[in-house]
């Protein structure tokens, strides 16, 4: 049996070739070939773009789920200042992750009596991996309508602001920690 670099002997005996093998180049024209010339000249050359739209409409077609969203004919909302813009992804695991440990639970079990579900927590995360392709408008506004959504949750059930409610503009407080600056 011969490995190219290794060859055997008929007494079963393995021993290096003495001289490697040696490639020969490959001859090289001096001109490239050239295209086959056209017999009718008076065809406009097709346009690549076409054909490959064409290929486009064709696979969008076959995987609908795959087609780019169409382009919105909406104006663009303004952000919402009281809104957060950004979200990590490492906060929304890291959390999601302590509300299934043990700590987690047992902080439930004390605050709420009962155990709680985590799914709202790991749907965050979720939602952070999945926008992780989108363009930075495109995240801006899908977190801004992910806490918007978050917000008319919690303020369509019971809430503190059923005991509280917000402070007004008129209603600033004045030196909250006023004791302590006279020490």
């Amino acid at each position: 049996m011969a490995w190219g670099w290794w060859t055997s002997s008929p007494s079963g005996e393995t021993k290096p070739e003495s001289q490697p093998q040696q490639l020969q180049p490959i001859p090289q024209t001096s001109q490239p070939p050239s295209p086959p010339a056209s017999t009718t000249p008076s065809q406009p050359p097709k346009d690549s773009n076409d054909n490959t739209s064409n290929n486009n409409d064709d696979f969008n077609t076959a995987f609908p789920h795959l087609a780019p969203p169409p382009p919105s004919t909406e104006p663009t909302t303004p952000h919402d200042p009281l809104l957060p813009s950004t979200m990590s992804c490492r906060d929304a695991f890291d959390s999601a992750f302590y509300c299934s440990s043990f700590g987690g639970h047992f902080n439930d079990i004390y605050r709420f009596g009962q155990l709680r579900s985590c799914s709202e927590h790991w749907a965050d995360w979720r939602f952070c991996m999945g926008i992780k392709t989108m363009s930075a408008e495109g995240k801006v506004q899908a977190i801004q309508d992910r806490y918007r959504k978050k917000e008319e949750k919690i303020k369509a059930g019971p809430n503190s602001e059923d005991v509280w409610s917000v402070r007004g503009e008129g209603e600033k407080v004045e030196k909250p920690f006023g004791r302590a600056s006279e020490w």
